[in-house]
This record gives structure tokens, C-alpha cells and sequence, in this order.
């Protein structure tokens, strides 16, 4: 059984996820549809390329992620099929996918040009039901990669915010992503701090010194930073909100300092 993602900036409010999984399972009634997110910003292909990022590994290989963040729809932009190593990635071309570019997850993209596969009329607005869904479907369903369009080099790729090292022992990066918690998540990695025992964070005038295990190594509200499940380092507050704390959100600069 294939499994197809949905990652989408949708929330559920509207019908729109609801539909293109009746789209999908009028084409592929045995596939599995996970909900991976629906509540990306509105219209932030950045933010769902990073949580594309941290999610696609942890799926079966050859699973089929389908992402509709795509505030370009009915303009210029393209559609992507991308394979990768690991799966398999139905987009607007709009750099949703650039994590993985860079990451070197994705071996060979197509624009997808092959009408008989879409739903018609295509409207102009609602390109997740009338293309990406089907695209989708009918790539569960068996089709091979190569009838969906013509393999391109041209895509859009997104700078992804990089760690600075000023000097050293001096990192500077930034918040990429806030969770439901009020979590505030780096791009600073595991990597780049590791080989370091003692670690001093600073944000929004706030410093903290060290690392803690768990969220509960802090009374309630103490401000704190921890390592989180996605490799990166976590800004967090035990029990509340850090963004709210803080008054901090995306983009925000993150300084650290490591030392032996």
C-alpha cells in the first residue's frame, strides 16, 4: 500500500484538505493519506520546506509527500514531480522543496505537463484538487515517474538560512519555525554544537547558559534551551510560550556562544 502526505498551509476551517482527499481516493482507493500539517503560515514556503525537512525520513521509502503551499497558483509557476532517495515529491515550483535540494535528497525533478492526468476544467485557484492531487494519486496508483512530464534543472531553489560563524566559537543563527507550543526553533544543529561542553544562548536580550534534557528540568516559565527532536536547538519555556515571552517569532537572531 502507498502512502501520500499532505503538508498544506490549508488549516481546517475550509474544505480544501477534505477535497483533495476525495480526489485522491477517487483515483486510488487503497492508498494511505496521512495529514503530515495543515497549519503552515499562510502562504509560507519556507516554513513548510523546513518541516517537509525534518518529516520526510521518517516515512517508509518511496512514500509520496504532496505539498500545496503555493501562493503563486494559476500565475507562471510550475509543477513539480521530484524523486528522491527517499521519496517522492508532488509541488509547486515555488522552492517548497529547497531543503531538500540543498540537503541532496532529491536526485531528478520533472515539470509535470501531462494534462490527461489532470482534473478538468483546472481553475485557477485550486491547483492542490485539480493537479497535484491527481498527480499524486495516479503516481500511488502505479504510474511511472517519467509520464508525468520532462525532466528539468531549472527549478527555484531558496537561499536556506545558513549558520554564521563570526568568529571563534561565535555562532549566529535564527529562529526557522514556532510550534503549537510556543517553541522557538533554530537552525542552529546538533552538529554545530556538539564537539562544545559549555554553550551560552541569546535572545531578544535574554541570556542562557547551557543546555537542559527535557523541558521539565525548569520551573514553569523559566526560559530555557534543549536540543529538540529535530536536531535543532529549541528555544522554550517550561509550560508556556517562549514566542509569547519573548516576543520573539520567525527570523528572529539567535547568538551562541561554545566554548571546550
Amino acid at each position: 500500500m502507498k502512502i501520500i502526505t499532505l503538508l498544506t498551509d490549508f488549516g481546517g476551517h475550509d474544505p480544501y484538505v477534505g477535497i483533495m482527499k476525495g480526489v485522491i481516493f477517487g483515483i486510488s482507493p487503497r492508498v494511505e493519506v496521512v495529514d503530515l500539517c495543515h497549519g503552515v503560515s499562510p502562504q509560507d514556503v519556507l516554513e513548510a520546506a523546513f518541516l517537509l525537512h525534518c518529516s520526510y525520513r521518517y516515512f517508509p521509502k518511496g512514500t509520496i509527500h504532496l505539498v500545496v503551499v503555493d501562493p503563486g497558483v494559476g500565475g507562471r509557476r510550475r509543477a513539480l514531480l521530484a524523486e528522491g532517495t527517499h521519496g517522492y515529491y508532488v509541488s509547486p515550483d515555488n522552492g517548497v522543496l529547497s531543503y531538500l535540494f540543498t540537503g541532496g535528497e532529491i536526485q531528478r525533478v520533472l515539470e509535470i505537463t501531462a494534462e490527461e492526468y489532470f482534473l478538468h476544467p483546472v481553475s485557477h485557484t485550486f491547483h492542490g484538487r485539480d493537479i497535484f492531487a491527481p498527480v499524486a494519486a495516479h503516481l500511488a496508483r502505479g504510474e511511472t515517474v517519467d509520464r508525468f512530464g520532462r525532466v528539468t534543472s531549472s527549478y527555484i531553489c531558496l537561499p536556506v538560512p545558513a549558520v554564521e560563524r563570526k568568529r571563534e566559537g561565535h555562532l549566529a543563527g535564527s529562529v526557522l519555525h514556532v510550534d503549537r507550543f510556543g517553541n522557538l526553533v533554530t537552525n542552529i544543529s546538533a552538529a554545530d554544537i556538539s564537539p562544545f561542553r559549555k554553550i551560552r544562548v541569546a535572545v531578544k536580550q535574554r541570556s542562557i547558559d547551557g543546555l537542559v534534557e527535557s523541558y521539565e528540568s525548569l520551573k514553569r516559565g523559566e526560559i530555557g534551551a534543549i536540543l529538540g527532536s529535530a536536531g535543532y536547538l529549541e528555544i522554550f519555556s517550561s509550560r508556556g510560550s517562549a514566542a509569547r515571552i519573548l516576543k520573539a517569532g520567525r527570523g528572529a537572531p539567535v547568538r551562541v556562544v561554545v566554548t571546550p
